[in-house]
């Protein structure tokens, strides 16, 4: 078995060399795909509260764990599965896209730290290789015509969505069938903004030992009731 369930969600157990493979795959495989990445948050939403975004997350083709919580619960069932967050996550395809020339799109949420400039420059200047759209929408399910045109017409191979959970599964779902040329599609929250250095990323030492939250805690106080519910409400309804 390749999955688990923790809370209703399936977690793939592969390791990053077979998730990267995976991805390979999917990009050459003539279909589209909907990678999830399920961190503490997201799986509690969608346990208590969001039956759309768990019927959502039952439907992607491939779930990468994201966070320490989810890792520990996989754990605690006698799954030792490697977590994978989705910063490294959106780095090693960049990185694979740019090695291969690919097509890239980026459905930015335009209240978020990064702006569409911000992230057009860290493209262009550390993944020359691949062609890069940016386009800010606001947190929506439904495109405008015109934006939807615009990307259609750029044809991306890839779509990313930063949106953040829940709004960023809903979307890609529901959009990448309207997007032919893609054959990726995924939300990736903030992790952008390590790439334009918006947010400083934890220490090397803590992401280690899955105390990422605490350094976002430090940072960002603000996001104190989602790191209260990833740390406490989580592994008490787990």
């Amino acid at each position: 078995m390749d999955f688990i369930n923790i809370l209703g969600v399936k977690i793939n157990t592969l390791n990053r060399r077979q998730f990267l493979e995976k991805i390979q795959g999917f990009l050459s495989d003539g279909r589209q795909h909907f990678i999830s990445t399920p961190n503490a948050e997201i799986i509690l939403e969608a346990f208590s509260h969001d039956r759309e975004l768990a019927q959502v997350l039952a439907k992607a083709d491939l779930s990468v764990l994201d966070g320490s919580g989810p890792q520990f619960a996989a754990w605690s069932m006698g799954y030792f599965i490697e977590r994978y967050p989705g910063a490294d996550l959106l780095k090693d395809i960049l990185e694979l896209a740019d090695g291969q020339g690919r097509g890239v799109a980026v459905f930015n949420w335009q209240s978020g730290l990064s702006g569409e400039s911000d992230i057009r420059k860290v493209l262009t200047d550390k993944y020359p290789g691949l062609k890069a759209l940016v386009v800010n929408i606001d947190r929506q399910i439904n495109l405008p015509p015109e934006k939807l045109a615009q990307v259609k017409e750029f044809k991306p191979e890839i779509i990313f969505s930063t949106l953040g959970a829940p709004y960023q599964e809903k979307f890609i779902f529901h959009n990448l069938p309207n997007l032919p040329s893609a054959k990726i599609g995924l939300g990736i929250g903030g992790s952008f903004d390590f790439l334009t250095g918006k947010l400083p990323r934890a220490p090397q030492g803590l992401r280690k030992i899955g105390l990422e939250w605490l350094w976002r805690l430090i940072k960002q106080p603000r996001r104190w009731r989602r790191i209260y519910n990833a740390v406490i409400v989580f592994p008490v309804k787990f």
